[in-house]
């Protein structure tokens, strides 16, 4: 049996949702879901919080259509891939690092724990591309129509692709 050891990036993906989702709307959840999370992971917060909306509204308009077994077995193929080319970092996300004041190094407090803005949260990591390059992918191969619509846009927009 598989265990997280031996399959990397087992424990960032819910494999088990993925494998029992028998219908068009819960594939849309675990791929909007998934992009999401790996996006949160290398973006800025503006970026996620933006991808995060259109995600959700994607999700009170996907069908409720039944999956065939051959769309299920690409979909965990896709999935397995995104999260190949995704950092594997662990969550909380890393970047802008360090996320809090709290347990850095230094002595004294965080320099913006007095409630100005922190700098790092409107820059990305320099893998935020290929991250989003490989969410289009994955919605090409995973998402529904609807889905590759809303969130497509919103990537392609994002990416500058």
């Amino acid at each position: 049996m598989w265990t997280q050891d031996d399959f990397p990036g087992a424990d960032k993906v819910p494999w088990q949702l993925l494998i029992r989702a028998r219908f068009v709307k819960e594939l849309d959840a675990l791929v909007a879901t998934t992009i999401v999370n790996q996006v949160a992971q290398v973006a800025s917060a503006d970026v996620v919080a933006r991808l995060a909306t259109v995600a959700s509204e994607a999700m009170r308009a996907a069908p409720a259509d039944k999956l065939s077994r051959t769309a299920r077995t690409e979909a965990l193929v896709a999935v397995a891939d995104f999260i190949d080319i995704c950092p594997p970092w662990p969550w909380p996300r890393p970047w802008p690092w360090p996320p809090g004041p709290w347990p850095w190094p230094w002595p004294g407090p965080w320099p913006w724990a007095d409630g100005r803005e922190n700098p790092l949260e409107k820059v990305g990591s320099p893998y935020e591309g290929l991250v989003l390059e490989g969410a289009l992918d994955l919605l090409g191969r995973a998402g529904s129509p609807q889905l590759q619509e809303q969130m497509g846009g919103m990537i392609r927009e994002l990416g500058g692709f």
